[in-house]
């Protein structure tokens, strides 16, 4: 296994954890063609990065330069403690705010095929700022339970 680019941000100091495709470049083939059994983990580590897969309702390929692959308990919203890597409860935690503005966004999509890609760009700008004009709206205004459709207008 050979991860370029991560191996190059660790060098200098930068970690990165995230998931990944099963086709992707450099994946190894232990990890690539692993049949896992639920709440089974599968790692390999090269040049301090470690690329794993993990199965529970689906299966998970993921890398962390800055985790090792533990599994730790969680809780969830229903207060059940299930038992899940540790890169993969730091990921969520961090990354929950990036997929709910990318959720928001597929809802109302603006850029059209025939536009230009600097006329896109321009646009997804402006798509974002709306998004975060609203999570702001949300933030000063607890007890509003406007839907984005109706802010959007």
């Amino acid at each position: 296994m050979n991860c370029p680019l991560s191996a190059n941000l660790l060098a200098n100091g930068k970690y990165c954890t995230g998931t990944l495709r099963t086709n992707r470049k450099h994946l190894p083939d232990a990890v690539k063609e692993a049949k896992l059994g639920k709440g089974e983990t599968l790692e390999r580590y090269a040049d301090g990065v470690m690329v794993a897969k993990w199965r529970d309702k689906r299966t998970v390929t993921y890398m962390s330069t800055e985790f090792e692959n533990v599994l730790v308990t969680s809780n969830n919203r229903h207060n059940v403690a299930p038992v899940k890597p540790l890169p993969i409860v730091q990921y969520n935690a961090h990354m929950k705010g990036v997929d709910w503005q990318n959720q928001m966004l597929a809802y109302y999509p603006c850029e059209h095929k025939s536009l230009r890609w600097y006329k896109k760009i321009f646009v997804h700008v402006i798509e974002m700022m709306l998004i975060n004009a609203f999570k702001l709206h949300q933030l000063a205004n607890p007890r509003s339970n406007k839907p984005l459709y109706n802010f959007r207008l």
